[in-house]
């Protein structure tokens, strides 16, 4: 497998996790938080991780920032339904940007101008909302199957699932 596939087919696998962790919370899960947080609930993490994916869209785009709603607007308050809809929308978008400018047909400003960069930064970034997730769901007593925690957003990194 080419590179440029092999990154694009790691943004699908990371993309891929994070909707099965949606898909497999309980719907009064969503409204969980951290202890002792005043972070935002599940529900709003899901819809940073989609304002942060168009926005860094928008801003490649445009060289402009974005000005896109707070987590206290509209967006976090969407139902379940369209909250996903945004979130596989948005991972698809990501999808697009990155295969062109592997290509070199798109440009990715900041990030030393490399597409390899960006996306790592976004996987990382993403990831480290899902542990935020993760803790808010396992503190509610709503966390997923064992099945899903481990084998879903483990294995699939690892097994290729």
């Amino acid at each position: 497998m080419e590179l440029e596939q092999q990154l694009l087919a790691a943004w699908l696998r990371h993309n891929g996790i994070l909707i099965l962790l949606f898909d497999n919370i309980p719907s009064d899960g969503f409204s969980a938080v951290p202890l002792a947080s005043r972070g935002r609930d599940v529900r709003s993490q899901f819809a940073h991780l989609c304002r942060v994916r168009l926005g860094w869209l928008e801003y490649h785009a445009t060289g402009k920032r974005p000005k896109l709603p707070t987590s206290s607007d509209k967006s976090s308050q969407s139902s379940t339904k369209d909250l996903r809809k945004s979130l596989v929308e948005s991972g698809e978008r990501i999808e697009e940007f990155l295969a062109r400018a592997f290509r070199g047909e798109q440009k990715v400003r900041m990030f030393g101008r490399q597409p390899v960069r960006w996306m790592a930064y976004l996987i990382s970034h993403e990831s480290h909302h899902r542990g935020q997730i993760m803790l808010a769901l396992k503190q509610a007593g709503k966390k997923p199957p064992a099945k899903i925690a481990l084998d879903g957003l483990w294995g699939r990194w690892i097994y290729g699932r």
